[in-house]
Order: structure tokens, then C-alpha cells, then sequence
């Protein structure tokens, strides 16, 4: 990984599967449940999971529809299976069928079928006793690309810090298989549709701007030390600024001192 990326890969590797392992004892629960979805993400939370947890104590879930590709059906399945990973699969078309939308409303019904899917993995993280783990990378959450309490939604965040641009990187070092790795990233969401022609952008210019910003660079050097356009870098700012509430708390009517998701603080007593 770059010297600049301000990531050691062995170390964070090593963080992320004692993030896992640790959640998942101090919550008392007996494993982790996940969606498994055929692309790197969830491949590579897949691994880790396995690693930190064994592969008993893991239980992914494919969920496909009729627009999932059914390339990357075929490759959740041959992933636990070489895994050696019992999964549950379920079609979600039935249960589609039960809301009144309208599949040619793109962006409603793409984000119904992401809370459909949280709900059934809630629905057994709750009859296991299990915690929902959630593939979501830094990428993806600063720029609001997830579903609100769909895929945005789980109890903890293994890749929550690390940059789309970071994980391939991630998922070579832990034995992500080469098929995975060489995927254009694609949500599934309909048919054609890939994250970057969604975004507007492609990943690697994506996290420049991100990591300038984190930085807290000024627009016009982030634009030139990057060599990217300074257009390019205000769209990205402003998908931060669009999606602040995707990763904030409810907002809570302020009536006493201290508030929860304002100043409320938790501790114990």
C-alpha cells in the first residue's frame, strides 16, 4: 500500500479481525450474520469474519432477485463452498411482489430491495443470537452511497475506514480469491448499473478527493496534487454534504440538558 495512504495493511488486517472477534464477545453473541453478495466488499468482510471467528460462527446470506447478475450469485455460492460455510439463500422476488412498486422507479425500488434484505439478515442475527456485520467501506459511507437501514444498516463496521481504492489490497493479502479482485464494483441495484457510472466518477479519483478532504486541504490543492479537475472534487464534496443524515442519529427534538445524538454521552454507572 502507498506510504502516503496513512494505512499499514498487516496491522490494520490484524485490527480489523480483533474488531470482529471482540464485538462479538462483548456482546455475548454467538457469531455474526451477513449478506453475501457476490462482490469483493462482502468477500472480503467474509474472510475476515472467518478468520477472526471460525467459519462455524459465520453465517452469510445470498439473497438474490431478478436483477441480481447471476455471475456473482454463482460466485457467493462457489465462496462458501470452498470456504466450507453453510448459507442460507433466499429469493426476495416473493416478498418484492408484496409492496406496491414499481420496478421501473430505479432508485425506490433499488433501495427497497437493500432494506428487504437487512430485514431478513436482522430476522436471524435476532433467532441466532448473532450481530448483522456490514461490508461497507469509507468510500461508500462518506459519499452516502448506501441504502438508509438497508445496507447501510448493521451493528458494526469492519471496513468503515478503509478507502474502496484500499480494499483490493486488503482482499489479496487474506486470500480473497483472483476472480473477486478483478471485478468492477456493481451494487446489483439493476441491470447495466456499476457504482461508477452511478457516481459519476471512478474510485481512484474518488478517494484523492477524499483523502485531500480528510485532510482538510483546500479544494484548488487537492484538485492539483491530485491532478484531478477541480469540478470533480467539488461533486464529491457535495455528495459528502448531501448525505450527512445518512450518517447521523435520528434527530431528536432538543427538550432537556443532554440529548441523545446531540450531547448525550453513554457511560456506565
Amino acid at each position: 500500500m502507498p506510504k502516503n495512504s496513512g494505512l499499514d495493511l498487516d496491522e490494520s488486517i490484524h485490527l480489523m479481525k480483533e474488531f470482529i472477534r471482540d464485538k462479538v464477545e462483548t456482546t455475548g453473541t454467538e457469531g455474526v450474520v451477513m449478506g453475501l453478495s457476490g462482490g469483493l466488499d462482502s468477500a472480503t468482510v467474509f474472510k475476515l469474519s472467518i478468520d477472526a471467528l471460525g467459519e462455524e460462527r459465520v453465517h452469510p446470506i445470498i439473497m438474490p432477485e431478478s436483477a441480481s447478475p447471476e455471475e456473482d450469485m454463482r460466485d457467493a455460492r462457489w465462496l462458501a463452498d470452498k470456504w466450507g460455510v453453510e448459507y442460507e439463500e433466499i429469493d426476495i422476488d416473493p416478498i418484492l411482489e408484496q409492496f406496491p412498486a414499481d420496478p421501473e422507479k430505479k432508485l425506490p425500488y433499488a433501495n427497497l430491495k437493500a432494506r428487504v434484505r437487512n430485514c431478513i439478515e436482522y430476522y436471524f442475527a435476532n433467532e441466532e443470537k448473532r450481530l448483522v456485520i456490514g461490508t461497507s467501506n469509507k468510500s461508500e459511507l462518506l459519499l452516502g452511497y448506501t441504502t438508509k437501514f438497508g445496507d447501510g444498516a448493521a451493528d458494526f463496521l469492519p471496513m468503515g475506514d478503509v478507502y474502496k481504492s484500499e480494499v483490493k489490497k486488503i482482499a489479496e493479502k487474506i486470500g480473497v480469491p483472483d476472480r473477486f479482485l478483478t471485478k468492477v464494483p456493481r451494487a446489483g441495484l439493476w441491470e447495466g448499473q456499476t457504482d461508477e457510472d452511478e457516481l459519476g466518477h471512478c474510485y481512484e479519483v474518488i478517494d484523492k478527493v477524499l483523502r485531500g478532504i480528510e485532510a482538510q486541504r483546500p479544494i484548488d490543492k487537492i484538485a492539483d496534487n491530485n491532478g484531478v479537475s477541480n469540478s470533480a472534487v467539488e461533486d464529491v464534496k457535495s455528495m459528502i454534504d448531501r448525505s450527512t443524515h445518512k450518517r447521523r442519529f435520528p434527530t431528536v427534538l432538543k427538550l432537556r440538558s443532554r440529548t441523545i445524538g446531540d450531547d448525550w454521552r453513554e457511560f456506565t454507572l
